[in-house]
């Protein structure tokens, strides 16, 4: 009688488990992923060949790693609009140093350093001067915007043909490690792994989580609540930067008008990947779900000959879908 019992438990226990997994909201944006990759492969028989899906893995690998940045700040219940100006300017700045002749480990440190120095520039002004984070970013985007146009005089800048000026980021760029798997990929993976142990694994990403779900109870229980907040946009103007710059080793040139819009990819891919407007929720997996969502809308719509209009349409239609049931879950 009492193995029955505790087999019933132990069955109760998966069943509760099991329905618990169904209801997250990272299996609601997988289970539309798969439905709508059923639907492409249906409507076009390009969609599922390996040629295919290579190219749509690289092709949302940098979209992926800034969004990996923007959980942090969206988890604090602050948002930051700068990011997609961060990436044309940190491909700008990077592009200039390089032809100019900077050693390219240099170029690339200062970029990376730039990017931190903004990310915690805007936590810092957001923070002491109790600015909302949106106003600040705004301001920030458009900033580093027209830093980026002044600097450039509102050109392109490439690096020098069959010179090897930047061997260091063609080749992560552009090369392949594993196979036909392009190395902006694994880019993706590794900062996500990163991103996922810091928010999930470590004190930090306790106080992430608790700054965002209450920031006043959370600094009345120890939490360094302003610190915190820095150091969340700091990793976002990092992993901006970091984007940008390998954008630049890829296309070996930059424009001035780069990244233009980028951020709103971003922030509709967090979305759409469980991470809550209000704040306290959200999962690095839920992220990359909703990068890959938002990158198989475009490439399956691109298959059908579907205009761009229509793909940003469909993209806008998905966030609000997201919105309303992260807001009906967080009533309930």
């Amino acid at each position: 009688m009492t193995n029955v019992a505790t087999g019933n438990a132990a069955q109760s226990g998966w069943t509760q488990s099991l329905r618990g997994l169904l209801l997250t909201r990272e299996a609601g944006v997988l289970g539309a992923l798969l439905a709508l990759c059923i639907v492409f492969a249906v409507a076009s028989p390009v969609f599922l060949t390996g040629t295919n899906i290579l190219n749509l893995l690289r092709q949302i690998s940098l979209l992926g790693v800034l969004a990996v940045g923007a959980t942090y700040v969206l988890i604090i219940s602050e948002v930051d609009l700068s990011v997609g100006s961060l990436y044309g300017f940190a491909g700008m700045v990077g592009g200039l140093l390089i032809v100019g002749g900077v050693p390219e480990t240099a170029a690339i440190l200062i970029t990376l350093l730039l990017g931190l120095g903004i990310g915690a520039m805007n936590g810092a002004i957001t923070v002491v001067g109790r600015i909302p984070s949106f106003i600040t970013t705004l301001g920030t985007l458009y900033l580093i915007r027209g830093a980026t146009l002044v600097m450039s005089n509102g050109m392109p800048v490439s690096l020098p043909h069959g010179q090897g000026a930047a061997p260091i980021l063609t080749g992560i760029a552009q090369g392949r490690l594993i196979g036909n798997l392009s190395n902006q990929v694994l880019v993706l993976i590794v900062v996500a792994a990163i991103g996922f142990f810091l928010l999930h694994r470590t004190t930090f990403g306790f106080h992430i989580f608790a700054v965002g779900g209450n920031d006043r109870a959370a600094r009345i229980v120890g939490v360094p609540v302003s610190r915190t907040k820095i150091v969340a946009f700091a990793i976002a103007g990092l992993l901006a930067s970091f984007a940008g710059i390998i954008n630049f080793g890829f296309l070996e040139n930059v424009q001035p008008v780069t990244g233009i819009g980028l951020e709103l990819d971003v922030i509709a891919a967090v979305i759409i990947g469980g991470t809550r407007l209000g704040g306290g929720e959200g999962s690095i997996p839920g992220t990359l779900l909703g990068v890959l969502l938002i990158g198989v809308v475009r490439n399956g719509l691109i298959l059908l000959g579907v205009t761009p209009f229509w793909q940003t349409t469909l993209i806008g239609a998905v966030v609000l879908t997201a919105a309303l049931i992260g807001g009906l879950t967080s009533k309930k």
